[in-house]
This record gives C-alpha cells, sequence and structure tokens, in this order.
C-alpha cells in the first residue's frame, strides 16, 4: 500500500502527483509512505525518486542492524523499533530524507507513522517546519516504544527472580534464557540507532535545520538512557539466570549429601549381612539361638551411632 502527501504553501495539501512530478526537484513538500509494498511500488523508488539501487534493495530486505548511507542531496537510514510478535522481537523502517521529500518504507503496519501521516494528512501546514521535523517526529514515538517494552519487561523479570526462589523450573530457566537474549539484541540495535543520532547532530550534517537540531539531540539523550536500561536489562537476566544454577546446585548437592550418608551407612550393614550370609557349613554363631537378632542390634546400633557421627558433624 502507498499513500502520498504533496504540500505546497500556496496550492495546499494534495494526495496525487501531478503530471511530470519530480520530488527530488520540486519546490513542493512530499511525503510517501510504502507500507508493505508490492514490488511494482518499491520501484518507485527508483523510478520517481531516482533513489540508489542498493538503498532500493535494503527496503526490500531490511538489515536487521541499524545504519545510515549518505549520498549527495539525501541520506537513508534504517531503524528498528519494537513490535514483538512470532517471528522477531523488532520491526524496521527505512527512511529516505531530503531537502524538501521524506520516504518512509516499512514491512508492517506500524501505528505510530500511520497516526503521524493523519495528523499531518488534517494539518499539512505542519509541512513547513521541514521533512526533517517529520523523521523527528517518527524517532521521538519509535524511542518511546521500546521504553515501553523495557517497563513490562522490569516486571516480568522480578516475577521471575520470586518464582526461581520458590520453585526453579526448566520453564523458569527458559524464560529467562530468552529475556536475556532479547536484551542482547537489544543492546546492538540501541548502540547503532545511538549513532545514527549522534550522526543527525552534527552540524555538518546539513539535512537538519539548525532551530531542529536541538530535538535531534533530545532523541540522542532519550537513546541514552534506553542503553543505561538494557544494560540493566541485561545484568538482571544474567543475575537471575545465575541464581537458578545457584540455587539447582545446591538442591543437587543437599540430594547427593543426603545419599552419600545412606550409602555410607548402608556399607558397614551390607559388609556384616554379606558375612553372615556365606554359605559355609561352620561358622561361629551359626547355630546360635539368639544370633539372628543379635546381629540385627549391632547393624541397628551402627547405624544409629553413625547417624550421631555425621549429625554431631554438621553433615546433614
Amino acid at each position: 500500500m502507498q499513500r502520498l502527501l504533496i504540500f505546497h504553501p500556496q496550492q495546499g495539501l494534495k494526495e496525487n502527483p501531478p503530471p511530470g512530478f519530480q520530488p527530488r526537484q520540486s519546490e513542493e513538500f512530499a511525503w510517501l509512505d510504502l507500507v508493505q509494498p508490492a514490488p511494482a511500488e518499491l520501484d518507485l523508488l527508483t523510478d520517481l525518486f531516482h533513489f540508489h539501487p542498493l538503498a532500493v534493495e535494503d527496503c526490500r530486505h531490511p538489515h536487521y542492524r541499524p545504519g545510515m548511507a549518505q549520498y549527495d542531496e539525501y541520506a537513508f537510514l534504517t531503524l528498528r523499533c519494537v513490535k514483538a510478535h512470532q517471528h522477531s522481537l523488532t520491526a524496521a523502517l527505512n527512511v529516505f530524507l531530503g531537502p524538501r521529500f521524506i520516504v518512509t518504507v516499512h514491512q508492517e503496519e506500524l501505528e505510530f507513522v500511520t497516526k503521524l501521516w493523519n495528523q499531518y494528512r488534517q494539518d499539512p501546514q505542519l509541512f513547513q517546519k521541514g521533512t526533517d521535523f517529520i523523521l523527528y517526529s517518527l524517532l521521538e514515538p519509535l524511542t518511546e516504544t521500546f521504553f515501553t517494552f523495557f517497563d513490562r519487561t522490569e516486571g516480568k523479570i522480578e516475577y521471575l527472580e520470586e518464582e526461581v526462589f520458590r520453585r526453579p523450573t526448566r520453564q523458569i530457566l527458559n524464560q529467562v534464557f530468552t529475556l536475556r537474549r532479547q536484551a542482547i539484541k537489544l543492546r546492538k540495535i540501541l548502540g547503532a540507532q545511538r549513532d545514527i543520532l549522534n550522526l543527525l547532530t552534527y552540524p555538518e550534517f546539513k539535512l537538519v535545520k539548525p532551530e531542529n537540531r536541538v530535538f535531534f539531540l533530545d532523541i540522542y539523550n532519550e537513546m541514552l538512557r534506553l542503553i543505561d536500561q538494557v544494560e540493566t536489562f541485561h545484568d538482571l537476566a544474567s543475575s537471575t539466570l545465575e541464581i537458578y544454577l545457584s540455587l539447582t546446585s545446591n538442591r543437587l548437592n543437599e540430594i547427593m549429601k543426603v545419599l552419600t550418608v545412606i550409602t555410607t551407612i548402608m556399607m558397614p550393614l551390607t559388609l556384616i549381612a554379606g558375612i553372615y550370609g556365606m554359605n559355609f557349613r561352620y561358622m561361629p554363631e551359626l547355630e546360635w539361638r539368639y544370633g539372628y537378632f543379635t546381629v540385627l542390634g549391632v547393624m541397628a546400633m551402627l547405624a544409629g551411632v553413625m547417624l550421631f557421627f555425621f549429625r554431631r558433624k554438621g553433615w546433614f
């Protein structure tokens, strides 16, 4: 699906391109949004906007790691937002930013893009703030998706910590591993997007107006906060994993301690039973009337003495 907004201060807003429309040479502001684009719609990037083929190919197959490429008259950005679903934790947003045009390409429906597009459709005077302000307006809710995810995940980690102490099961371990993998992925994404925001705040980046640079600096600071949060997120998941392994190891040690005590007690009893179980015809006490009960008493007394000794030593 494609949707287009073209704004001229005198002529107003249009949603259909006029004949011979050349967005890279036009004085009008243009925003083209491609949602789950078909191959023919992606061809507009080459035929109408004349973007670099490598950038267009990245729109067909987005990279997982965010990045930015600068060309002569425009910049191409690959960004990531959190949109947890069955196959992936994040969704890609590709952006072509020019002096008077912006193109957004995403393979999934992103609510914050649709909301902003409708806002510009209802109030087209916002275009006069510049296309770089549209990019900022996209980066703000995109960054907010990470804060929402961390707020939701923080409670989940606290719950898993309590469950680990209560009953450390394999299911709990799998959930902790999943959270830890997510933290590692998000740390890579946020690190790359921090570098992109850093470049956008440079005075040398001419596609951002000086009066709008402070907005990108604010997003950059938010990105630094997110990186601190993802580090905390990763540390909490790792510490929960260590607690699980420690508790499991202690539990195994307790079990092995009990089994060792039982085995140690049984060894002399087995020795006595083995001696008196030999089938020799002539053995001392073999014909003794109270021999059976005496041997059982000796075995019980020996077991009691050993239990008392182990208990006194604090071995169990």
